[in-house]
């Protein structure tokens, strides 16, 4: 199945965060104020449009495996990760259930999951995270900050376990944390994953049927939809 390393790593990174499906709390006192702030931010967005562009460099090839798409959130917790090129696949998740989609043959395939489980719980940690629930990763994770030209979060497991999977996880922010850049997972063996995200919005009212799981809306849909939005 077509799941993107990134959304694995995702689930890893903020796996801790997905304790509560409740209102996020006040930021702990010892939390960097950086977490704090973006914290704050992110528990008051409803909604976020991203496109990107996934980078998969390995040392076993000379140019990295690129692929491109769009992330779609909406609160509490929808999720739509949509690849668009150089293949086509739709993800999408709640709190209950998960459906993958795949364009094949000229028509859209609904697949039939083997460990949907897996797949409900990578969309739980995608949605708590944008819901601003990061104070808990400072339970399994150290969090250093850096500040410049932008924000960076680099954030190491303590959990020797998950270290053998991801040695860090890079998120690369604007300096007053309005958008997210790009997001790198970093791996052991020196290959990584890296994120580029453009034409962010946030708070913009998505169309119905964009996050239907049995038909959902097409992509250049919602895409127009997101540019007419005020």
């Amino acid at each position: 199945m077509k799941i993107t390393t990134y959304l694995l790593g995702l689930m890893l990174a903020f796996k801790a965060a997905a304790a509560t499906n409740e209102v996020a709390p006040p930021p702990a006192a010892n939390s960097p104020v950086v977490l704090q702030d973006l914290q704050q931010k992110m528990a008051s967005v409803k909604t976020v449009y991203l496109e990107f562009t996934q980078e998969r460099v390995l040392k076993l090839f000379s140019e990295p495996l690129k692929t491109e798409g769009v992330m779609l959130i909406a609160r509490p917790d929808k999720i739509r990760w949509e690849t668009t090129a150089p293949y086509q696949s739709i993800l999408l998740g709640d709190q209950k259930t998960v459906a993958q989609f795949e364009f094949n043959d000229g028509k859209w395939e609904k697949l039939k999951l083997g460990f949907p489980q897996l797949l409900q719980r990578v969309m739980q940690q995608m949605a708590l995270m944008n819901q601003g629930k990061l104070d808990a990763l400072m339970v399994d994770y150290t969090i250093t900050v850096t500040t410049g030209e932008l924000t960076v979060l680099t954030m190491v497991p303590k959990d020797a376990n998950v270290r053998g999977m991801m040695s860090s996880l890079e998120v690369h922010l604007l300096p007053d944390l309005s958008a997210t850049k790009q997001v790198v997972m970093n791996e052991p063996n020196g290959d990584l994953m890296r994120i580029t995200f453009r034409n962010e919005k946030r708070d913009m009212e998505f169309p119905e049927k964009t996050f239907d799981q049995s038909k959902p809306l097409d992509i250049a849909a919602v895409q127009a939809a997101v540019k007419n939005a005020p």
